[in-house]
């Protein structure tokens, strides 16, 4: 779960990193990546107290984006995906690598970093196309270029 980008889960869903009460080690990442993605008190609890995490408290926290009715999981999973995906390919494939590149560094050495990325993304066709669909009032046509 740590590993996604974006996440949708079914209001009956319950979530839990259960290792420590069994005596093992959460190799899939959970020790590293929740206390980066969640309050550090929080992740803690998590992987020390070993709950039960529902759908709706993964919610709360921000461990996932959207909660739906029960069977609706991947239906909102792809419209969420349908949502990402009408934006433009280079930008989006630029803000993930920005921040994969630069979450291990302080903000004053990330900077540069992200300002060279983005700059490669503002000499593309695509920055020319979105601006220019917006001023037509129509929707862009991203070429990924």
């Amino acid at each position: 779960l740590q590993g996604t980008d974006l996440r949708v889960a079914a209001e009956s869903a319950v979530f839990g990193v259960w290792e420590a009460r069994r005596g093992l080690f959460p190799l899939g990442g959970s020790a590293i990546r929740l206390p980066r993605q969640l309050p550090y008190a929080l992740a803690m609890e998590i992987l020390l107290a070993c709950p039960a995490v529902s759908a709706q408290r993964a919610l709360d926290i921000g461990l996932i984006n959207r909660v739906v009715a029960d069977g609706q999981a991947l239906a909102g999973a792809l419209e969420l995906a349908t949502t990402v995906a009408a934006n433009a390919p280079i930008s989006l494939k630029a803000i993930l690598r920005a921040w994969r590149e630069t979450e291990h560094l302080s903000d004053a050495d990330a900077m540069p970093v992200q300002d060279t990325i983005g700059w490669e993304v503002f000499a593309s066709e695509d920055a020319q196309e979105g601006p220019r669909a917006f001023a037509e009032k129509r929707t862009p046509n991203f070429t990924g270029r």
